[in-house]
């Protein structure tokens, strides 16, 4: 045991040999003293400039410790880079002896850096070293013998053992601080200059242990000149955790509010608040986990739970998104952003939306999505392909009044026509050949869209239902097939846009079952001109890119069918009677007549050409008419340039006119001329001249039944006198026949 006794006595005698050094360090040697002496060191060794205006002092037990007061940094002969006030650092001593490091502050107050770089990339903080530096020295050295090589590539190259991990030491700061820290960023290469103001505080950090942090960040960006500045405020409270045996770190309670200004954004300034339960980071197996994330910025909450896989190798993600109810108005009004002009005041009041998202480098899917807007609600899901870009959208959604969106009608009025500046030729025709197909657009579309919608108005047109299936391959679209439910009845049609060529090409094949077309096109057209169940079906074509070029080259063939309907605003019986009045230089009582015109059925086929549309064997059947016609109806010139022909069965008509049988075996000629938008009771009038014809006509062939009648009677009279002419001689014959029958009756017996 001597041994022992006599190492304990060396190794107090050491500690003592030790802190008596200490004490004498302490006592009587100044740091101050050697301020020259690191001016020289560090500008010979790092071409560094050092400015020691300010008191050094030191502490070497129980901790060490180091105070640096009014210090300046400089690069050889440029100005300095950095310089603060007070710098302090304590790190105790004993814990060394195991491994941990403990400081018990980290104070620097004051800092201030200056980072430049100019035009060429080079920045003022990068060290110009001599050229015998250890490094370069080392690589002139020349080599000892083949041994020492052989010896430093099988070092080298030696095998890392990959299961042992580098054991850090412990560390316990209690205090980091960083007051007033003063950067400015000059970069002549981006034309920017950058001030910031930084203040730190991490209180007693641990490894595998939260710590508080806190952070706040004052930021002014803006060109060389200082102009158009772009400032920004934040502050961050988190509680910190590092665990270097997993390599991973994590943050809960992070709170992160700021603030930014600037006369380049819609609305200045902009205040946002971005809050996280936690987020952890997993190193080696590259994951990031996000939960609890909520953002707040101009009255908008968007929550979201994020989750990233592999994300420096092969980056994978999922995320769950929920944006809040909020006012899209208001959140246009605090952005300065113009509102459209929409009908409805209360529209654009209400959205909030969830998202479900997945995805890599390779694609991205949402699904599902749900979006509520005002009343509407839509539900979806989209698969989009990154390289080449296509995707796949299904949507469903229901009550959606697209006019509530679009401006109000402007009515015709007396009060307003001054107001309104009139249409001349130059302004329809600009209107006419605006671009009607975004051809650039559609030429970059690759993917499959799926729509269904219930309730839906669009242009006062009331759909029940409409479904659609769209394909779209770079300008070549496909809609099959396109289906909707309205007015009591559906529409089905195929549409292809074909924008692949100079010019676009559309073609349709409608089809139409049973729609009542009166309040079809009262809402849709604000035309009333015609009720009845609409059955139609054909093929159309048209090609270009603006309305008149459309309708100026629709062709086509549709046989149309409407069943028990009306002509509404139009009766054409009165139209008769009126004619058959004019010819009788009489009026009629307009009050015994309806003011339209009932039908059974209305058939027709219309041969299109060119936007001229021609209704060859146009047919109306009803009790009390039947309707013939022919006529062409141009929608290019939005007119109609027509002939009915009417014929009245009955002996009377709505017991205004009286006509006798004769009459109705005519067909009356009604005139109909004039466009789209003029008044119906006044489109359709007799045609007089016509009418005359028909009476004309109708008197000759009076006559020429009377002369045929004379004529047949004189000669039934002849026919009857010669009968009996030959009657009396054929008596007196036969009477002359008997009288010598009894004379020679006579003369015989006078023989015996």
């Amino acid at each position: 045991m001597v041994w022992i006794k006599r190492l304990s006595l060396l190794v107090a005698g050491l500690l003592a040999i030790i802190a008596l050094l200490l004490a004498y360090v302490m006592l009587f040697v100044n740091p101050n003293d050697f301020k020259d002496e690191l001016k020289s060191v560090a500008l010979e060794k790092a071409n560094v400039n050092l400015r020691l205006d300010g008191d050094i002092s030191w502490s070497f037990f129980p901790w060490l410790g180091l105070g640096l007061e009014d210090i300046g940094v400089a690069i050889g002969s440029d100005p300095e880079i950095l310089q603060f006030d007070r710098a302090e650092f304590g790190l105790a001593i004993l814990p060394l002896l195991e491994r941990k490091i403990q400081v018990n502050k980290v104070n620097l107050v004051n800092l201030k850096a200056s980072l430049n770089k100019n035009a060429q990339g080079q920045g003022n903080w990068q060290l110009d070293l001599p050229d015998n530096t250890p490094a370069a020295n080392a690589a002139n050295t020349p080599k000892a013998s083949g041994a020492a090589d052989t010896a430093n590539v099988t070092a080298n190259t030696a095998p890392n053992n990959t299961d042992e991990k580098i054991k850090l030491p412990d560390i316990q700061l209690d205090e980091l601080r960083i007051e007033n820290a003063q950067v400015q960023y000059r970069d002549e290469q981006a034309k920017q200059l950058i001030n910031a103001t930084l203040n730190v505080q991490l209180n007693d950090v641990q490894w595998d242990k939260a710590w508080p942090m806190v952070m706040d960040i004052a930021v002014t960006q803006s060109d060389l000149e200082g102009k158009s500045p772009v400032k920004a405020k934040a502050t961050l409270n988190a509680n910190l955790a590092v665990f270097p045996e997993r390599e991973s770190l994590s943050l809960d309670s992070l709170v992160l509010s700021g603030e930014v200004e600037s006369d380049l954004l819609p609305a200045s300034p902009i205040s946002a608040k971005l809050s996280a339960t936690n987020v952890d980071l997993d190193l080696p197996q590259e994951n990031v986990l996000v939960e609890g994330l909520a953002l707040s910025v101009l009255g908008v909450n968007v929550d979201a739970k994020i989750q990233a896989y592999q994300v420096l190798s092969e980056p994978q993600f999922s995320a769950v998104l929920s944006v809040g109810e909020f006012n899209p108005r208001y959140l246009m009004t605090r952005l300065n952003l113009p509102l459209p002009d929409m009908s409805d005041d209360t529209a654009l009041t209400k959205a909030r939306a969830n998202i479900t998202l997945e995805g890599n480098l390779d694609s991205i899917t949402a699904q599902p999505i749900s979006i509520a807007m005002d009343d509407t609600n839509i539900e979806a899901n989209a698969v989009v392909d990154l390289s080449p870009l296509r995707w796949d959208v299904s949507v469903a959604g229901k009550n959606l009044n697209l006019d509530r969106y679009l401006p109000t009608p402007v009515e015709k009025s007396e009060e307003n026509t001054a107001e309104v500046p009139p249409v001349t030729a130059d302004t329809a025709t600009t209107a006419a050949s605006e671009d009607l197909i975004p051809v650039e657009l559609i030429r970059t579309l690759n993917g499959h869209v799926g729509v269904v919608f219930e309730n839906l108005i669009v242009k006062k047109l009331k759909i029940d239902k409409i479904e659609l299936d769209s394909t779209q391959s770079h300008g070549l679209v496909k809609v099959s097939p396109l289906r909707a439910s309205l007015y009591k009845g559906s529409v089905s049609s195929k549409v292809n846009l074909d924008v692949r060529g100079k010019t676009p090409v559309l073609d349709v094949i409608p089809a139409i079952d049973g729609v009542q077309i009166q309040p079809l096109l009262v809402d849709f057209m604000d035309m009333n001109k015609i009720a009845g169940a609409t059955y139609l079906n054909g093929e159309l074509s048209a090609k270009g890119n603006t309305v008149d070029a459309l309708m100026s080259s629709l062709q086509g063939d549709l046989l149309i069918d409407i069943k028990n309907g009306a002509l509404v605003g139009t009766n054409l019986t009165k139209t008769v009677c009126e004619g058959i009045a004019a010819i009788r230089k009489d009026k009629i009582d307009d009050q015994q007549f309806g003011p339209d015109t009932p039908f059974e059925t209305m058939r027709f086929p219309a041969h299109i050409v060119n936007g001229r549309v021609s209704t060859p064997g146009l047919k109306i059947s009803s009790a009390g008419i039947q309707v013939t016609g022919d006529g062409v109806v141009s929608l290019p010139n939005s007119s109609l340039d027509y002939q009915a022909n009417v014929g009245i069965a009955g002996s009377e008509l709505d017991k205004a006119c009286h006509v006798n049988e004769k009459v109705t075996k005519l067909a009356f000629p009604i005139v109909c001329k004039g466009q789209f938008s003029d008044d119906p009771a006044g489109l359709c009038r007799p045609d007089i001249k016509g009418f005359g014809n028909l009476f004309a006509d109708l008197a000759k062939d009076e006559l020429k039944l009377k002369a045929d009648a004379e004529k047949a009677r004189l000669k039934e009279k002849a026919e009857a006198e010669k009968a009996r002419v030959k009657t009396k001689l054929e008596e007196k014959r036969k009477a002359e026949e008997e009288r010598l029958k009894d004379k020679l009756k006579d003369k015989l017996k006078n023989l015996f």
